[in-house]
């Protein structure tokens, strides 16, 4: 079969591309992804669809995929400048859109659906809009229309190339793979690729640029190899001033390079969330009450979840209740008030009436507003955890981390839970990337690794998980303390158990160990520590 559109030829019986007469050099997989794309033109070709036919169903990474797909475009001559003959469709796939004419087949050329729109970034897989008109990150839904809501707007410039042995397109893939990880964390607004990537050969003034973006921030990377190892430098500069708020530099092993993209992607995208964020606190942190956006509510109300304080919570209430007044369609904002409402039945925190039902009303709201907000699915699985629906929960921690699997937050919450349930090793491996992901990570992520330590017996590191947590006003730590040192037959347990019960007076242990979904093992587990310790009930 030999297809043919506008100056190539593409000859599957060969092998072979051309262009004007002239081969094209293509790699094999390259080779095989356009013909597959060319031959499924009259439909989009998911990803799934591109796995099953190239990698025989194998298992790819999105880097791995997204670098084939901007190969095949860079093979065609599509620069980001001129229409793409590979689109992407958003959350859907791929579609090959040139006019084709078949050797064997002189068929009526396929045109492109009315309304498509073309993307040059494989990652990508959001429409682009033009960079005037750019909102809220939003996979479709509501929340992009926040009304009342002022975002950090980013754009991440092309890295640069430092090495001739690199290829143009790894430099590229990793970009637009930052990108598209980027877009997940629901309150950054991220240019598209294929406004970002009009910059690559340009000689940047990061002013002019940043008022031609309209972004606040600039990200600038560039990659180097070092013999064996690869190098990547980023960093996060405020447009308006040219400074330098956040740099850091990821080494790795260029044994598996696709490997090595990926993590250093997840690490930069979920490090540049976290720095970003941090930044637009602070910002808000000077505003006057009558002066906070719903936005601006939502990061005040945030400082409640990392010290548990009950005044704290109080206020983050107030807040969040707020922010929806202001912004009925401010899916983030729904999801944070279902932890806060949930707070009250977890922590017996300004209790209400109904706050089970209350937190889950708002989480099913936030997933509405949003289907695509991993927050929103991961606060829906909590409550269903706390409604003792195991099957829930599993179902709704599955889409959350399938919708951003770079979240530090959401992957410590969920590990967690699970160590709660006594799954501890799904628990552990989740808890342990997102300590990686956020290294200045809150006390609370080893929570998961206490409950571990205790369940096999290891008291002392669990004792030592305990101090990691430093959270001396919360009553959790001082009931699993006194557990450890009630087995260790120490002294000090009773003064732990004291402290436990000063903390919560009047706390039914057995209470506790159900609300929080305890397997019979860890609920007589506990209790024995416990009674060790000098537990009456």
């Amino acid at each position: 079969m030999i297809y043919r559109f506008g100056d190539y030829t593409l000859d599957v019986s060969v092998f072979e591309l051309r262009r004007c007469g002239e081969p094209v050099s293509i790699e094999p997989q390259v080779f095989s992804t356009l013909e597959f794309l060319i031959r499924n033109r009259d439909r989009v070709v998911s990803r799934d669809d591109l796995i099953a036919a190239v990698w025989d169903g194998r298992s790819v990474s999105d880097t791995t995929l997204s670098s084939r797909i901007f190969a095949a475009r860079r093979a065609l001559g599509d620069t980001g400048k001129t229409k793409s003959l590979i689109v992407t469709v958003p959350r859907r796939g791929f579609r090959f859109v040139g006019d084709i004419t078949s050797a064997d087949s002189e068929a009526d050329p396929v045109a492109p659906p009315d309304g498509l729109q073309t993307d040059t970034g494989a990652a990508n897989l959001a429409a682009p809009e033009p960079a005037a008109a750019i909102g809220p990150r939003s996979s479709g839904s509501a929340a992009n229309t926040y009304s009342g809501t002022v975002m950090p707007t980013l754009a991440v410039l092309p890295f640069r190339n430092l090495s001739p042995v690199l290829d143009e397109y790894f430099c590229d893939g990793l970009t637009e793979d930052i990108i598209s990880n980027l877009t997940h964390f629901s309150e950054l607004r991220v240019i598209a690729s294929s406004s970002s990537f009009q910059f690559k050969k340009d000689t940047i003034i990061l002013a002019e640029l940043a008022r031609e973006l309209k972004a606040q921030y600039i990200v600038q990377g560039s990659v180097r190899s070092d013999g064996a190892r690869l190098r990547v430098s980023v960093q996060l500069i405020e447009a308006a001033t040219g400074v330098s708020i956040w740099a850091d530099r990821y080494d790795r092993e260029m044994a598996e390079i696709f490997s090595v993209q990926d993590a250093v992607t997840h690490m930069i995208a979920a490090s540049l969330g976290a720095k970003l964020q941090d930044a637009a606190l602070t910002r808000a942190l000077g505003k006057s009450p009558s002066e906070l956006d719903a936005y601006d509510c939502l990061l005040h109300a945030r400082r409640y979840t990392s010290t548990l304080n009950d005044s704290m919570h109080a206020e983050a209430r107030d807040l969040l209740e707020k922010a929806i007044q202001l912004d009925p369609n401010y899916a983030d904002a729904y999801a944070l008030l279902s932890n806060v409402y949930l707070a009250e039945h977890r922590f017996d925190a300004n209790p209400r009436p109904d706050p089970v039902g209350r937190a889950l009303k708002m989480a099913e709201t936030a997933t509405r507003l949003d289907p695509q907000n991993a927050y929103a699915h991961c606060w829906l699985a909590i409550v269903h955890f706390f409604r003792n629906d195991n099957v829930m929960f599993e179902a709704e921690v599955k889409r959350a981390l399938d919708l951003n699997p770079n979240d530090p937050e959401i992957l410590a919450d969920i590990g967690h839970y699970l160590a709660f349930m006594g799954e501890y090793e799904r628990g552990i491996e989740l808890s342990l990337r997102a300590r990686q992901l956020n290294p200045l990570h809150p006390g609370w992520y080893h929570f998961c690794f206490a409950r571990h330590n205790y369940n096999r017996g290891a008291y002392e590191d669990m004792l030592a998980d305990v101090r990691r947590i430093s959270m001396p006003n919360f009553y959790w730590t001082h009931l699993l303390d006194a557990a450890a040192l009630g087995q260790l037959g120490r002294d000090e347990a009773a003064l732990s158990l004291k402290r436990m019960q000063d903390l919560k007076p009047g706390i039914s242990v057995r209470a506790e160990l159900r609300k929080w979904n305890a397997s019979p093992h860890d609920f007589e587990h506990i209790l024995e520590g416990l009674h060790k310790a000098g537990l009456q009930e």
